[in-house]
């Protein structure tokens, strides 16, 4: 049936099919009350089913009740530094951070199993240079940490200032306090208690000092001596040891030069003839 009925669909013309009506739709005069009617009661309903949001409340600390939190102002900031004299690790205070920072922050008792970690040198002195009143909060958002571990930096910082206040130098002292001190010479005692020395002691300096001419005269003295600071005259006097000659190579040479034959200078000289061939091609390469 199926196919007979595509098969009559086809086969009529298209002018016979007839397209179904389209459906009512609404105008948008009449679309807009009932988009306002959804909107209306979504809303409603999202009041009364969504979940309340958390609402955390910031710190007030005039009106907040309880202990407010611990602020320690901080009298080495901006005079310590990276940007400063002093740098970042001021040599002054330097052993007072390790010492602090090595100590139990952990809190636990004797014989009690755990990994006492000391706390950051670094992050004491980035506190120190950073943060004009150091909070726990303050700590917290700087060192990016939990409040128990930032906490343990604020009582460090409280540990350690006192003691950077008395050991620091007067230079920086005078700079906290804006105290301009101006530059002062330089000042010593003479303590100097020799006397001049007299005539005769003197002529007997001059007499030590002389200038030696008993070899050379005092001019040959000072020109050697100018030679051998520029390296002028250099001389090395241990120089390679002479090799002492045959006593018969100058005869057998001769001999040679004659036209003798070897055998006839061995028989005649006692050189072996393999000593006069060697004489014999040193004296060639020398003519060469």
């Amino acid at each position: 049936m199926q196919h007979a009925f595509a098969l009559k669909l086809i086969t009529e013309p298209t002018n016979s099919i007839k397209t179904p009506p389209a459906p009512d739709l609404l105008s948008p005069a009449e679309l807009e009350p009932l988009n306002a009617r959804f909107a209306a009661n979504a809303k409603k309903w999202l009041i009364e089913n969504a979940p309340a949001p958390k609402v955390v409340s910031e710190w007030n600390l005039k009106n907040a009740s309880g202990r407010k939190p611990k602020a320690i102002e901080n009298p080495f900031y901006m005079h310590i530094g990276c940007m400063t004299d002093w740098g970042r690790y001021p040599v002054f205070a330097l052993g007072i951070i390790e010492g602090v920072a090595r100590l139990d922050w952990h809190g636990r008792a004797i014989d009690v199993g755990g990994k006492s970690t000391p706390l950051s040198v670094r992050r004491l002195a980035v506190v120190l240079e950073s943060l004009p009143v150091i909070t726990t909060d303050s700590v917290m958002d700087l060192l990016r940490l939990e409040t128990r571990h930032a906490s343990r930096y604020v009582k460090a910082v409280e540990l350690i200032i006192p003691q950077m206040m008395q050991c620091r130098p007067e230079s920086l002292r005078n700079e906290m306090e804006g105290i301009k001190t101006e530059p002062k010479p330089c000042e010593w005692e003479d303590l100097d208690t020799l006397s001049a020395p007299s005539t005769e002691e003197l002529a007997r300096l001059h007499y030590d000092l002389r200038t030696l001419t008993q070899f050379k005269s005092a001019e040959e003295y000072e020109q050697d001596h100018e030679d051998e600071l520029t390296g002028a005259r250099f001389i090395n006097v241990i120089g390679p040891p002479i090799r002492k000659q045959h006593p018969k190579r100058h005869e057998v040479m001769g001999l040679l030069a004659q036209g003798l034959s070897l055998s006839e200078i061995e028989r005649l000289t006692g050189v072996p003839r393999k000593t006069i061939r060697r004489w014999q091609a040193e004296t060639l390469a020398l003519a060469a």
